[in-house]
């Protein structure tokens, strides 16, 4: 890597990897990712390490791992308690602000930005606390709104997307107002709450993707589902009882296209104001997202699950003493970008983050080969009875739930995951050589049953069991200022 400069990072909410022009999608129009990508360097096997908002963005910021943090689920989530990247660069004299959702605790702690502007935080610092009772016995109640934001795709405007236009209007402002700084270098986060659903879009971006043309999903129809139990839990707990319609399917997907594009452009808008501000000599920009979506795929309408369609993300890097148009096949995960946002900057990690579970990316950006990684994820939150683990290393990834069959895929050769490898070959050898590798980093069954404590104890800080079942659930998190839309359970 060439000198440290200034970062754009952009981080969205529920971007699968494969929904981009860039990694060969069909019909997903995302002209200025794609810029980001020609102009730049494309990880095409980047993973988040849970396929949920909050605990994946505490490993984005902690570069540690729930299981390490605590940070279980979105109750559990970041407090300020654990160094972040943010706070190592800003204690080292940049400026670390940000702009948009970041789905913490609060914004009463330091949470190691210099500014928060906009933010988004859990609901009331509570979030969403029904969750906590997947670790009593009864579990979780199944819940209806989750169904209906999808049953909503369509034309129209939610309010999402009137937070992202606020999001993308202050990047700009903070650009403006910081495009003549001479110091260290800066980071921006831009994080947007898109393309979380409901996949509501204006019409010119609902048009572009006509829904005899949108591609289906695998394993969509209940006869074609998987039936492991973990995926049909999952299922039954969103109230997808019943199998999906042809015309639900392709509405969910047009409108996620839709949703994904309507991002892009507000990137594109944020890009165009730094190069009008001659800020792209000397500004890097980084794009992901904190986990992905099903859109229908195995029955799945969401994350909560170890898919590729879940936890396969985009990272794509660009600016300057950065290759252009160069892809990158090796294995990489959200915990690396704490050390690799601190390299960019020029900043030093301290004797603490000696033991941060990832890498800096800078070598294998800049073409030095550095194979043997793995991606390993977790799941403690609502949609799993148990815990879940994934580790992919190679061409092949194991999901290993507590108390259920594992589950096996050559992500290579069947890249959507339609051939559990167990199915056929429950004495498959790599099932045992992987569980034996993601043992070297959490035992399972401990893990599971401490998040479960941990959750549970959560609960009575906050009134117990009864006031937890009471508080009811929401499926969307209210943008500032306005109240979450609570169903109770």
């Amino acid at each position: 890597m060439n000198q440290p400069a200034n970062l754009i990072v952009f981080l969205t909410d529920n971007h699968a990897a494969a929904l981009m022009g860039a990694a060969g999608h069909p019909i997903i129009k995302t002209p200025n990712m794609d810029r980001i990508s020609a102009t730049g360097v494309r990880f095409t096997n980047a993973y988040c390490v849970s396929p949920l908002c909050c605990p994946s963005r505490a490993a984005i910021a902690t570069g540690r791992y729930p299981h390490e943090t605590g940070f279980w689920d979105n109750s559990l989530a970041y407090d300020g308690s654990v160094p972040t990247w943010q706070q190592r660069v800003r204690d080292q004299g940049h400026t670390a602000a940000a702009v948009g959702k970041l789905h913490y605790r609060s914004g009463d702690v330091d949470n190691g930005f210099s500014e928060e502007i906009v933010p988004l935080h859990i609901v009331d610092g509570k979030g969403a606390v029904i969750a906590l009772l997947r670790a009593t016995p009864e579990g979780m109640p199944q819940r209806k709104g989750h169904k209906e934001i999808y049953e909503n795709s369509g034309i129209g405007q939610a309010d999402y997307q009137l937070y992202d236009q606020q999001i993308t209007d202050k990047a700009v402002e903070w650009l403006e107002a910081h495009a003549g700084d001479t110091g260290k270098p800066w980071v921006l986060l831009v994080s947007y709450a898109s393309p979380h659903p409901p996949f509501q879009v204006p019409e010119r971006f609902w048009n572009l993707y006509p829904l005899d043309q949108v591609p289906m999903p695998v394993q969509w129809r209940k006869a074609d589902q998987p039936q492991h139990p973990a995926t049909q839990y999952l299922s039954w707990m969103n109230s997808f009882d019943e199998d999906f319609s042809e015309d639900f399917i392709r509405r969910v997907i047009a409108g996620y296209c839709g949703l994904i594009s309507v991002v892009d452009e507000h990137v594109g808008t944020v890009m165009a104001a730094a190069q009008r501000l001659g800020l792209m000599d000397t500004t890097r920009v980084i794009y992901t997202s904190d986990h992905g979506e099903a859109a229908g795929h195995h029955g799945i309408m969401g994350k909560a699950n170890h898919y590729e369609h879940a936890l396969n993300v985009p990272l794509l890097v660009s600016g300057p003493g950065v290759p252009v148009g160069k892809t990158v096949d090796e294995i990489a995960s959200h915990i690396d970008l704490f050390p690799t946002i601190a390299e960019a900057l020029g900043a030093k990690l301290s004797s603490e983050d000696e033991s941060l579970p990832g890498r800096s990316l800078w070598p294998a950006i800049m073409g030095e080969r550095q194979d043997g990684h793995h991606a390993f994820a977790e799941f403690h939150a609502m949609g799993a009875l148990n815990a879940g683990f994934s580790l992919r290393e190679g061409n092949h990834k194991l999901i290993y739930h507590v108390g259920m069959p594992r589950q096996l895929f050559d992500v290579t050769a069947d890249p959507l995951e339609e051939h559990d490898l167990l199915l056929s070959a429950p004495d498959h050898p790599l099932a045992d050589a992987l569980e034996a590798k993601l043992r070297t980093i959490v035992d399972p069954e401990a893990v599971d049953a401490k998040a479960k404590s941990d959750q549970l104890a959560h609960a009575e800080a906050l009134g117990g069991l009864e006031a937890v079942r009471n508080a009811g659930v929401f499926s969307v998190s209210p943008i500032p200022g306005k109240a979450a839309q609570i169903e109770k359970a």
